[in-house]
């Protein structure tokens, strides 16, 4: 099927605006790195050219390939260092496909749930958690990772990451490192509520305009304020004690699962190895294309290998594939 452009590359163009887009074809070239044929076309109303390739994530990428074998490792526990040894590249370069993934991902998540918003919303039984890691050091820099999921399809609706500040019982060594660090970068505050309330605002965004909303936590009583600003008098909050056995039977099976399988597939979140995160911005990023594997490339379960989360709770209608994913870059709306 011929290649048909949609919309103007170009954030300036003035058919974003005016939302009449008008082209013309201007015949095609051929890529060096990998052969492909690609068409060329003008855009009538800023009278600019571009290409399909425009549109494509690997716009611009010398080893288009690359990226397909990178987004496997960030979702398979192995570490920045290692996938560049195996796959013949400079930690740089994967630093660098580490951020396009992670903001395509962001973006393509983002642009699913704005379409279920506009065909009216999603429902169901939400359930939020807190993990924690850290940034380069255990005791120094710990970090808070919440993240909210649906009960019955285990989908993943928001996740970020903000720092804990520095807990009591260190050391004479690491009082002195600590004070050296406030010294140097201030003192350590919690950014929890923040991040907290920020996951429960996507739900707010997304959530059907009528009827209750169902959310499950444990007994930390921040959530409760932060549940209550935002949906007032529609929350149906279930407080769950988070000493129980993590065992099927606990209520907060399906968050308790999510946070082990995260920790299983990001290899930052992985405890008491040298892969543990040293930015923090950089986990975030990671956080987001395994985010994206979860949601719309692997099964709920291995029985269920061919439905996805997101089919399960009906804001998508097939399981993607890496490449399909991994294709066509995601435009904000006009």
């Amino acid at each position: 099927m011929l290649f048909q452009p949609h919309r103007c590359p170009f954030p300036d163009c003035p058919s974003l605006t005016s939302h009449h887009f008008r082209w013309r074809r201007k015949g095609r070239f051929q890529r060096r790195c990998d052969g492909r044929s690609v068409p060329r076309f003008t855009c009538l109303e800023c009278r600019r050219t571009f290409s399909s390739q425009s549109f494509r994530l690997d716009y611009r990428l010398r080893k288009p390939k690359l990226h397909l074998a990178l987004f496997k490792d960030f979702v398979s526990k192995c570490t920045m260092r290692q996938s560049a040894r195996t796959l013949g590249c400079t930690r740089r370069t994967v630093a660098h496909r580490l951020a396009l993934l992670g903001a395509h991902c962001r973006e393509f998540h983002a642009d699913v749930l704005e379409r279920a918003r506009r065909a009216g919303g999603i429902g169901g039984v939400f359930q939020l958690d807190e993990l924690e890691t850290f940034e380069h050091s255990r005791r120094l820099r710990p970090l808070t990772v919440p993240v909210l999921v649906e009960r019955k399809s285990y989908f993943v609706l928001h996740a970020a990451c903000a720092p804990l500040p520095v807990r009591g019982g260190l050391s004479a060594a690491y009082c002195r490192r600590k004070a050296a660090e406030e010294e140097r970068h201030g003192k350590r505050k919690s950014g929890s509520v923040v991040v907290v309330r920020e996951s429960f605002e996507c739900l707010a965004r997304v959530h059907r305009c009528q009827g209750p909303v169902m959310v499950q936590t444990d007994r930390k009583t921040s959530y409760m304020t932060s549940l209550a600003r935002i949906f007032g008098g529609r929350l149906r909050h279930e407080r769950h004690s988070s000493k129980a056995p993590r065992t099927h039977g606990n209520p907060l099976f399906p968050i308790n699962h999510t946070l082990a399988m995260m920790r299983d597939g990001v290899s930052r979140l992985v405890r008491r190895s040298w892969a543990a995160a040293k930015l923090r911005q950089r986990l975030a990023t990671h956080l987001w294309i395994w985010i994206a594997y979860r949601n719309y490339v692997r099964g709920i379960t291995n029985r269920a290998r061919h439905t996805t989360p997101a089919m399960a709770l009906g804001v998508d209608g097939k399981k993607w594939e890496y490449r399909e994913l991994l294709a066509w870059r995601v435009f904000p709306a006009a």
